[in-house]
């Protein structure tokens, strides 16, 4: 299977499973009358990706997209671990209410495996912190082959990753 394709949808089982036990009790904790709030947003920001989208002369994108949606995934840095530069670079660009969600670096997910990534994975959540106020959830989306029985690796990432950055995880592999 190709991810996210398949010839014969109607033979796919699209009802949810139940709740975990777990669920009334996290859901309870919240706050009836906290704010809610959606954001939306692309995977990329530039010309290329988003044709026809940026008016005649726009000299920066960035800029510009951040006028017309409130978030970003930020695709960016799974190819490449942004610089503090960089991230400074980029949150000067966009409102204090914009969000940042930046993709954990292939590097970490992909070819290393979540194995010996203490190192690059402090030096990416010490630039990314500094998105302060704009720094939306980051995400580790994990190769389509990593497992169920791959599971010890990923627990013991999740336990060695800093509480500041929050934090979400997408396993693609089907067995999950």
């Amino acid at each position: 299977m190709q991810f996210g394709k398949t010839d014969n949808p109607s033979s796919i089982d699209f009802s949810l499973p139940k709740d975990h036990p777990d669920t009334k009790e996290v859901l309870a904790k919240k706050k009836a009358n906290a704010k809610f709030q959606v954001y939306v947003g692309c995977a990329k920001w530039n010309k290329t990706d988003l044709k026809n989208f940026y008016p005649k002369g726009t000299k920066d994108e960035l800029h510009y997209y951040a006028t017309q949606f409130n978030s970003i995934e930020l695709n960016a840095t799974f190819y490449k671990s942004p610089s503090k530069d960089q991230v400074q670079k980029w949150k000067e660009k966009v409102s204090k209410d914009f969000k940042f969600f930046p993709k954990i670096p292939n590097t970490i997910s992909h070819f290393k495996r979540l194995t010996d990534v203490d190192t690059i994975t402090n030096e990416f959540c010490d630039a990314v912190v500094l998105f302060e106020e704009n720094l939306g959830m980051s995400f580790l989306q994990m190769h389509d082959n990593f497992k169920p029985k791959d599971i010890g690796v990923l627990e013991k990432f999740l336990k060695a990753f800093p509480k500041e950055v929050p934090l979400a995880v997408e396993l693609r592999n089907e067995e999950w």
